[in-house]
């Protein structure tokens, strides 16, 4: 488009007038380089192209349900030992779940040689959250669901259905967390009845090393005086061992 020169008016005394310069064009190019940013037409587009690549949006974010489990050591440390977890509800079900939270509780809360060589076993599984100070404290609520289930589901995972329950009910458990951390406890007590087998099998070990020894030539009154001791001594052991863990629960 052209411009025109506007002219100055005559002047009678006859003096030159002076020039007037011409108005600047504005460069186009450039006005094109700052609407792509102003736009705000092409700046939805360039969200949607961000969103298309598979950038991490916040709703991605929020399909991530995180967890924090726990389980306390007594004596000799008298500590907490914690585990992260973490799952994703649209690629998981009850069954998985239950499978990978029982994963986490025996190869990283419970460790192999003390589920071996320990006396203690999983007695209760308690929904909590954490202070401001990493202490968990049980948080109550009316539809947690009780131990027997808790304690069915990480010790069975393979009987539950494949369904979104449980899912469900840990999506709702973190959406009431107030910014808190929860999770799970795993309480520990007493495995008396490893404790009973262990007895048991001592007895019969002593009886039938008696027996072999007095059909060997023993003398009698020998081998029941020896024997008396070893059962006598292995039951003060299985009677310590027992007072010891019962101990070190109750504080």
């Amino acid at each position: 488009m052209s411009m025109r020169r506007s002219r100055a008016p005559s002047n009678s005394s006859g003096s030159p007038s002076p020039r007037i310069p011409p108005v600047p064009r504005r460069d186009r190019s450039h006005r094109h380089s700052e609407d792509e940013y102003t736009s705000p037409r092409k700046h939805r587009r360039r969200s949607r192209n961000f969103h298309h690549r598979g950038y991490d949006t916040g709703r991605e974010k929020s399909n991530k349900v995180d967890l924090l489990f726990c389980v306390f050591h007594g004596a000799p440390s008298h500590r907490w030992r914690t585990a992260p977890f973490t799952f994703d509800r649209r690629r998981i079900d009850d069954r998985e779940l239950w499978e990978d939270i029982q994963r986490v509780y025996q190869d990283e809360l419970q460790g192999m040689w003390r589920r071996i060589l320990g006396f203690k076993k999983l007695k209760q599984v308690i929904p909590i959250e954490y202070t401001s100070n990493g202490v968990p404290i049980p948080k109550d609520a009316k539809n947690n669901p009780n131990n027997h289930s808790f304690m069915h589901a990480v010790h069975h995972p393979d009987h539950i259905r494949p369904d979104h329950e449980w899912v469900d009910w840990f999506i709702q458990f973190k959406d009431d967390d107030r910014g808190k951390t929860v999770g799970l406890e795993f309480a520990e007590g007493l495995w008396a009845e490893k404790l009973a087998i262990i007895a048991i099998v001592i007895t019969i070990a002593i009886i039938v090393v008696s027996i072999v020894w007095v059909v060997e030539g023993g003398d009698l009154q020998t081998v029941f005086t020896v024997m008396s001791f070893v059962l006598t001594g292995a039951a003060a052991e299985v009677a310590l061992v027992a007072l010891y863990f019962q101990v070190t629960q109750s504080n």
